[in-house]
């Protein structure tokens, strides 16, 4: 049986986790490792060589930022972010060109811990995709928090370990144009307790990403 460059990759990656799974109060889940591999394996098959990896404590989720940060060796609480899975619900599934970025069911979004979606602002970016003459109405965008099946189903990561790389299915990417200033920032990396730090020119590299105006400072 003959190897390809991916079976190589693929290997590398899996030694590579399996070296640094150093998670100490469990033993991973075969779903927890296939999720790791996949997200790095994609990274990896990139080139993105900005790319940071770092696992951090289980109690990483009740710190407040500023301690997320000094975890991840972090200069701003703003290069902290996350990936929200979005649905328009005005998006018929019988009618839904997965190829259509003007116009898409599902989005992936990355914005920081320090703002807020302001889906008014998405709407308006993904309508300016659009020549004025064909652009769509604002009525015909209604997005909302993906449902946790169709999350499980497109990204095939869990809750608080969603990262763009690796996706089961490809969905447009929109990286809020707010972490663009600070260069470099932290996202999931397909495990509740694996971070992934990367360069926004890195991360502008990756296939169906978009930066958009999508969030406002947070408030509270």
């Amino acid at each position: 049986m003959t190897t390809t460059t991916e079976d190589h990759l693929e290997a590398r990656v899996t030694a590579l986790e399996w070296k640094r799974f150093q998670f100490p109060t469990k033993t991973p889940s075969p779903l927890e490792k296939e999720s790791v591999i996949r997200a790095r394996t994609h990274v990896e098959s990139l080139g993105l060589y900005s790319a940071n990896w770092k696992w951090v404590p289980e109690p990483y989720y009740t710190w407040e930022l500023p301690q997320r940060a000094k975890v991840l060796g972090a200069s701003s609480t703003q290069m902290l972010c996350k990936s929200l899975l979005l649905e328009n619900k005005k998006v018929s599934p019988s009618t839904n060109d997965d190829k259509d970025n003007t116009n898409p069911r599902f989005v992936l979004i990355v914005l920081q811990y320090e703002s807020e979606l302001d889906v008014k602002k998405l709407i308006t970016s993904i309508r300016r995709l659009r020549p004025v003459t064909n652009r769509l109405e604002e009525s015909q965008f209604d997005f909302r928090i993906a449902d946790p099946e169709d999350n499980d189903r497109i990204t095939g990561y869990a809750f608080n370990s969603v990262t763009p790389f690796g996706l089961k299915e490809s969905v447009p990417i929109v990286l809020s144009s707010a972490i663009v200033p600070h260069s470099y920032f932290w996202m999931g990396g397909g495990h509740v307790h694996l971070k992934l730090g990367m360069s926004v020119s890195d991360f502008l590299m990756l296939p169906g990403v978009m930066t958009m105006e999508c969030s406002v400072p947070r408030t509270k």
